[in-house]
């Protein structure tokens, strides 16, 4: 047996805390998941793991239940320890004996890392300025020491540094190195390595999360591993290349086409094209945290997420600004009610749901999905006011990165195009929709699948995994008003439920989200009619 342990066990630092939260490295979200699932999936069939955590931090649900489906136990330990005092009191807390012992740094992810062998530390290239522990390694790659090497220093010249996975043969003798060493990680690692012979590995490749710069360059390694088919990172710029050349063409033209008190809040538009027979445009590429990761996986405070939201007005207020001809007037119909019809009718068609059955939610009567679309319609209001404003589009959390040392939003993925005709402009209130579908709606919960959905024939209930920031958030956004349009005034609301209609075809390939997605919008449809 093998004691497996991802020290997780003190909150990340100040510059990633002001980002993302006081949240355990593991904890950090990385893309749609946390740390800790590309870590489990590094140690995948290397048997049981221990992922210690802050005895303080509250594990969230969903957290809970999927660590105990991949069948890793959580060890909690008290605030303020080094990490070689941490060390020790895992080990007595799991009551290892003298096995071998394997430790992986929390903020640290090693695509390959040499599971079934013991007395290793696992050494990479230094890649920048940080403090780090460098491996003085002899000719046969026998570890004689490591050392502390201060921020800002270069160190020794083709010394690797560790790069946070620790291979101990020998438990008890890790245990009582640390201990003679008062738990001084590092002289306890040194004293170990006095009486072990203890060999350098080398790692293919490495990623380290626990400082701002490597953060979000490690988070850019894994996107590009893991890279859509239709975007292309390089870490300069990001290509969004695909088959429809209109779409292609009014997303670039409204970059391109917005006015500077718009673009300071959008990505900046470098090219377009055509390349092996798809239309792209480059745009710069942005190390950012993007709402939906903060939203569902941060632990951002709330004065934080009032200056996001605040950031978000300011750019609604220079689309609104923004006039320019009548054509926003249609835009509400074409994208909130007619779409949505004909989305549902491709639903139906798809999947043999009858969607004009009447439904319940949570014991209450409701009408057809075709029924609420319908009578959702008179709720948007469509024929009143004037709106030929500016017009992103699609506004919504997974499309808007954060910028906290200025303290303004970048949106990306600009709509473009109402109907067949590309266009900067639209209508307001569909902006603040789309707004609203993330922080009323939890559509970026739902496609996390941080939800539970309850279903009894026709009858069916929705319930989310708490996120402490949403209630004032929703608050704060019924507060917002743009051009006059409050951000949960009706016709908004009625455009958010009827966006989760429409939704329906376009995630075929995930009927329990379509279903999730039938309850949500049951759900503000009882809201709304309430």
């Amino acid at each position: 047996m093998t004691v497996r342990l991802i020290m997780s066990g003190a909150g990340v630092g100040q510059e990633l805390a002001a980002e993302f939260g006081p949240l355990p490295p593991s904890f950090l979200p990385v893309g749609v998941q946390r740390l800790y699932e590309l870590q489990l999936q590094s140690l995948e069939g290397a048997g049981p793991v221990h992922l210690v955590l802050p005895e303080t931090f509250a594990v969230p649900e969903h957290d809970a239940a999927r660590l105990a489906e991949l069948g890793v136990e959580i060890v909690p330990i008290p605030e303020g320890l080094r990490l070689g005092e941490a060390v020790v009191y895992a080990l007595n807390a799991i009551g290892a004996g003298d096995v071998p012992v394997h430790l992986l740094h929390g903020d640290t992810l090693i695509p390959h890392p040499p599971v079934a062998e013991h007395d290793l530390i696992v050494g990479g290239p230094r890649a920048n300025e940080y403090a780090w522990a460098e491996v003085e390694a002899d000719e046969t790659g026998r570890i004689r020491a490591l050392a502390n090497t201060p921020a800002g220093e270069d160190g020794h010249e083709g010394w690797p540094i560790a790069a946070g996975y620790f291979a101990f043969a020998s438990g008890l003798e890790l245990l009582r190195s640390l201990t003679r060493q008062r738990g001084d990680f590092l002289a306890g690692v040194n004293h170990y390595l006095a009486s072990r012979e203890v060999r350098l590995v080398a790692a293919a490749d490495w990623l380290d999360f626990g400082h701002l710069t490597t953060f979000f360059q490690s988070r850019l390694a894994v996107t590009t591993a893991r890279a859509f088919n239709t975007v292309r990172i390089d870490g300069l710029t990001a290509r969004k290349s695909s088959d429809d050349t209109a779409k292609m063409r009014a997303e670039a033209h409204w970059l391109q086409a917005a006015p500077p008190s718009v673009q300071i809040y959008t990505a900046r538009l470098l090219g377009f094209g055509l390349e092996q027979g798809r239309t792209y445009y480059d745009t710069e590429y942005e190390f950012l945290p993007v709402l939906s990761e903060l939203f569902v996986y941060g632990a951002v405070g709330r004065k934080p997420w009032l200056r996001i939201l605040a950031s978000c007005e300011d750019f609604l207020g220079a689309l609104a600004a923004t006039r320019g001809d009548a054509s926003g007037d249609q835009a509400l119909g074409a994208l909130a009610a007619d779409k949505t019809l004909a989305r549902l009718e491709t639903f139906a068609r798809a999947t043999g749901e009858a969607v004009t059955r009447p439904l319940r939610y949570n014991g209450r009567p409701c009408p057809s999905l075709v029924e609420i679309a319908e009578r959702l319609v008179p709720a948007m209001h469509l024929t009143s006011g004037r709106f030929d404003c500016a017009m992103h589009g699609d506004f919504c959390f997974s499309n808007v990165l954060y910028d906290s040392r200025v303290r303004r939003i970048k949106a990306i993925d600009p709509r473009g195009l109402v109907g067949e005709t590309p266009t900067l402009f639209g209508d307001i209130r569909y902006d603040l929709a789309k707004l609203a579908h993330s922080v009323v709606g939890r559509y970026d919960q739902i496609v996390a699948g941080r939800y539970r959905l309850t279903a009894d024939g026709d009858d069916c209930a929705l319930e989310f995994d708490p996120v402490a920031c949403q209630p004032w958030l929703e608050a704060a956004l019924g507060d917002l008003a743009v051009d006059g349009v409050g951000g949960l005034s009706e016709p908004v609301r009625a455009v958010t439920a009827s966006l989760f209609l429409s939704m329906l075809p376009l995630h075929a390939d995930r009927p329990d989200r379509q279903q999730a997605f039938v309850a949500n919008a049951l759900r503000l449809w009882r809201e709304l009619d309430a």
